[in-house]
């Protein structure tokens, strides 16, 4: 039961997320918009990554271990998805600020994978 249940939340988080992110998108001004829309702006496109990339990892995983051993897919699942969205975010965030370069890019996605790689070790 506990694994529907985080499934249905998964996809009910991931369609009003993205339901709010696209209203923001066509809706926002981002020259003319308050700094609290463009806050909630990012924050559920992070929202809506995340829950995608949850599904996705879960799902992945419980095919690639032939449905053994469910339940401990889903917190490292979680924390990948989140450390994904938040580069993606921020790739996002400096991408319009007008600071993003290759050489920027490549060092968020370097702390990303240092960061899972140290929560890999930690066992």
């Amino acid at each position: 039961m506990a694994i529907r249940l985080y499934v249905f939340c998964m996809v009910l988080v991931s369609i009003l997320s993205g339901f709010l992110w696209l209203i923001l998108f066509f809706s926002v001004n981002p020259f003319q918009a308050p700094s609290w829309i463009i806050f909630i702006f990012y924050t559920t496109f992070f929202v809506f990554l995340a829950a995608i990339f949850s599904l996705a990892s879960f799902y992945y995983k419980v095919w690639a271990s032939n449905r053994e051993v469910i339940f401990s897919h889903i917190g490292p699942s979680i924390r990948q998805a989140c450390f994904a969205s938040l580069a993606l975010t921020t790739l996002l965030f400096f991408e319009q600020i007008k600071v993003l370069s290759w050489w920027v890019a490549s060092m968020i996605i370097l702390a990303v994978i240092l960061f899972e790689l140290f929560f890999r070790s930690r066992r």
